[in-house]
């Protein structure tokens, strides 16, 4: 558009026509050429200060949805102890999503507590510990829970966001911070021991304060919508927490209540993070191919390098293991596959539930 409007002002100055009275005068050949003044340096104007986000408006709208989860935990002792910790409504019956360190095995009773402080007993409908996440119900259940929305645009290192939960059983607490990485897995958190090595992790990475107690809360963006559940922070640092992504959370969510479980993926395959492959950095080989399993069935062979999963380039087994997982037993599932000095080719596997 540019480029015509000035080749249009061109023809219109070429075009005019000029009477003898403004006629320009001729320039003798060996006429000196005025030299330009110089002005003063131009100065660019000060940009106005940036508002901050109206952070207070986010929280009020996402407050309604969070909740504390209590445990009843015996002790050898014969006595019990509490242990507190965040929840997210996603239904309005009251159906929590939180995570499955939150709700373990030896509770001997949950109870939740929304945010009008109103308490009830509470069973987990499922536990999945290679997500870190869990489905608890209140009993009876709800009718008038807000429940969230979880966020489908991608989501970007740098944005705002807010991780609102119960941290210490202080109640309604918020903190606000940005996202800082995407795509973390068990080693990046610091190889935690209460988190399995071989879970589907990729977690998004937040400053924003996430301490004890906000395991199982909300991470929102501007608009309030749930970009990832609270899970874990690196001991070591400071500002640095994780985050179970949104699509993993209603990948999750949507296999519970539809299936009554999480129905894990099985490619009939192992692989290492691997270093060799010519003019890449990091990338994933095969080691193994089970006879007859889905990886077998679709040609995949050892020494084969997976470079991507359903068009997303991966670099980790971690990667592969959670883009699967997120895909789902229903596939189908597209790899980008190589060997090194042969031609790149595509593998479609049709993945089975198991491990």
């Amino acid at each position: 558009m540019r480029a015509s409007v000035v080749v249009g002002l061109v023809a219109l100055v070429a075009c005019r026509p000029l009477d003898d009275e403004h006629a320009p005068s001729p320039v003798p050949a060996d006429s000196p050429r005025a030299e330009p003044t110089p002005g003063p340096p131009q100065v660019r104007p000060p940009r106005p200060p940036a508002a901050l986000p109206d952070f207070a408006a986010v929280t009020e709208q996402i407050a309604p949805s969070v909740v504390s989860v209590i445990c009843t935990l015996p002790q050898a002792t014969g006595r019990s102890k509490r242990g507190v910790g965040s929840g997210t409504v996603v239904r309005a019956d009251g159906l929590v999503v939180t995570n499955a360190h939150v709700v373990p095995l030896t509770a001997s009773a949950i109870d939740v507590e929304y945010a009008n402080q109103e308490r009830v007993r509470a069973q987990v409908i499922h536990r999945e510990p290679l997500l870190d996440l869990a489905v608890i119900a209140p009993e009876p259940p709800r009718v008038d829970q807000a429940p969230v929305v979880f966020r489908e645009r991608p989501v970007r290192p740098g944005e705002w966001v807010l991780a609102v939960g119960h941290p210490f059983g202080l109640g309604d607490t918020v903190t606000v911070g940005v996202v800082s990485g995407l795509g973390r897995d068990w080693s990046d958190v610091g190889k935690p021991e209460d988190l399995p090595q071989d879970g589907f992790f990729s977690f998004v990475q937040t400053d924003a304060s996430i301490n004890t107690g906000s395991s199982g809360g909300p991470i929102v963006d501007l608009r309030g919508e749930v970009l990832g559940i609270a899970t874990a922070v690196r001991g070591e640092g400071t500002g640095i927490g994780f985050a179970v992504p949104a699509p993993m959370v209603r990948r999750y969510l949507e296999e519970v209540l539809t299936h009554g479980r999480f129905r894990r993926v099985r490619l009939g395959i192992r692989a290492v993070d691997d270093d060799e492959f010519p003019g890449r950095m990091a990338t994933v080989k095969v080691t193994r191919v089970e006879a007859a399993g889905p990886g077998a069935k679709a040609g995949l062979q050892v020494d084969d390098f997976i470079l991507s999963v359903a068009g997303r380039a991966v670099s980790r087994v971690s990667e592969v293991a959670y883009l699967t997982q997120l895909i789902g037993v229903d596939g189908p599932i597209e790899l980008q596959v190589q060997r090194a000095g042969e031609p790149l080719r595509s593998v479609t596997l049709a993945p089975v539930e198991g491990l």
